[in-house]
């Protein structure tokens, strides 16, 4: 990587759930520092439509996302749409698909300079939450270990997405979740989906949540309806 720093990634991981709103940008700035790319960006798109960015490493970045989402193409909005990395290399390839898929994003993308974009999807399980993009100001294809990087770095995006999300929940009345009740209905409903789709009880409680953000619903609806069995998890959900 550009700036090899392995404690750097592993610091990534122990501080991702914790981070607090700050952490999705520390991601940002961290893949810029580490994997010979100019930008990165972070959006939020859930199931429900939900759209903004929630990051930028700069203008550039800045402007990839807003297109993007504007536009409604993009290596962002097909790597949500079929929930895997789009890598382009070269953007001014003639033989990049991109070009026919993404008319009006090639256009604005190479008035702003960019050469190469990669893009990643922040999912938990089978539920996407966003994406994340790389850009380059020259052509150039990410190494494997660059590549390993921004799928780990793409995976602490997507946590700490949700983990940013759950400092601003509340419950369907409007007021802050510290009932007794509340916080015994969702352990209730983390252990049971921790049994149905056989994960740990860490994982059953990032799929509970990612159930809910990416329903629009809040934590303890989902919840309730999971411990009155309108609602399960299978193993096909991890």
């Amino acid at each position: 990587m550009g700036d090899r720093d392995p404690d750097g990634w592993e610091q990534l991981l122990r501080d991702t759930a914790r981070g607090g709103a700050e952490q999705p940008r520390r991601i940002a700035d961290l893949c810029v520092r580490m994997l010979e790319v100019s930008g990165a960006g972070i959006s939020l798109v859930s199931d429900t439509g939900v759209r903004g960015v929630i990051c930028a490493t700069d203008e550039v970045a800045m402007r990839i996302e807003e297109l993007q989402l504007t536009l409604g193409e993009g290596p962002c909005v097909d790597a949500v749409r079929h929930g895997g990395p789009v890598l382009v290399p070269d953007l001014e390839d003639p033989h990049e698909v991109a070009t026919d898929r993404w008319p009006a994003f090639m256009g604005a993308a190479a008035e702003a300079g960019v050469r190469a974009v990669f893009a990643f999807p922040l999912r938990i399980g089978v539920i996407s939450l966003g994406a994340m993009d790389l850009y380059r100001d020259q052509p150039g294809r990410l190494s494997d270990e660059q590549l390993s990087g921004a799928l780990l770095a793409a995976e602490g995006a997507g946590i700490a997405l949700l983990a940013t999300q759950a400092t601003s929940e509340v419950e369907p009345g409007g007021g802050q979740p510290s009932s007794g009740g509340y916080d015994a209905q969702v352990h209730q409903a983390t252990g049971m989906v921790m049994v149905q789709a056989g994960v740990t009880i860490e994982q059953a409680f990032l799929l509970l949540r990612a159930r809910a953000f990416s329903s629009g619903r809040a934590l303890p609806e989902v919840a309730a309806d999971v411990v009155a069995r309108r609602v399960r998890f299978d193993a096909e959900d991890k």
